[in-house]
């Protein structure tokens, strides 16, 4: 039964898209999920704005990974994530899509609402862009705390000012912590963050470095791009030590 759910709400999501079947489209989920002392998702919730036909493929999809046990005291406990799960439609031959859903980490869940900082003054007088990482610990209450911020490559140094723009923003932010028995429980992330605008000036070496990084992690078809046409790097946050570890989660393949 749980196929055939799949099969159906594939079907009609690609039936959906058939009429713009010219390029890649992709876009990025979170699910809550509900995971038992097996490992076995038994239950998720998905947000009231994803429309229904991809709350169906989502479902479904999630309900067939596994993860290792949470455990307290050393034994397995139920346990509460958020997962990230990729929904990607690739064009066929046929003029349709063929769907991937795709496990794409999980964790807190980090509500985005104002999370972006105040471009520092100084960086738009001299049209500068920086990719940084915001590390920090989420507390059971939500709050994050230990935050630092590094940049996202080694080769491109970030200036103190935008440091201080993304610790600002990071100290306001808010998240929904993962459980552990019922229990919220602390979880180490980190948040890639953009600086970016469409005036900036980038030097040959940034450019360079830029489709380095999405050549790598094949980002090429990131709808998030420049006027120069260079894939900017995700801001999905990962979750360094969730735990929930995934166990199962090949990615699913439907053609219609």
């Amino acid at each position: 039964m749980k196929n055939m759910m799949l099969c159906a709400g594939m079907l009609l999501l690609a039936v959906s898209l058939t009429a713009q079947a010219a390029e890649r489209r992709e876009q990025t989920y979170r699910v809550g999920a509900d995971v038992d002392a097996t490992g076995h998702v038994i239950a998720t919730q998905v947000e009231q704005e994803v429309p229904a036909s991809i709350a169906v493929v989502l479902t479904s999809a999630v309900k067939q990974w596994q993860f290792v046990s949470a455990t307290r005291n050393g034994q397995p406990v139920p346990a509460h994530t958020f997962i990230y799960a990729k929904l990607l439609a690739l064009p066929n031959a046929s003029g349709q899509y063929d769907l991937h859903i795709i496990y794409a980490g999980n964790g807190p869940k980090f509500d985005r609402a104002g999370w972006e900082p105040r471009y520092p003054r100084d960086a738009v007088h001299r049209r500068q862009a920086a990719f940084v990482f915001v590390n920090a610990t989420v507390q059971p209450d939500g709050r994050p705390a230990d935050i630092t911020v590094d940049s996202q490559f080694a080769e491109w140094p970030v200036q103190a000012y935008f440091k201080d723009a993304a610790l600002k923003a990071a100290r306001s932010w808010h998240f929904i912590p993962e459980q552990v028995d019922g229990q919220p429980v602390a979880t180490q992330v980190r948040v890639p963050m953009n600086f970016t605008f469409g005036g900036q000036i980038l030097t040959p070496e940034q450019v360079k470095i830029l489709r380095e990084a999405a050549r790598k992690k094949d980002a090429v078809a990131n709808a998030e791009a420049d006027q120069l046409g260079i894939p900017l790097p995700s801001e999905q946050e990962v979750a360094l030590d969730s735990p929930l570890q995934p166990h199962a989660v090949a990615t699913i393949i439907s053609a219609p």
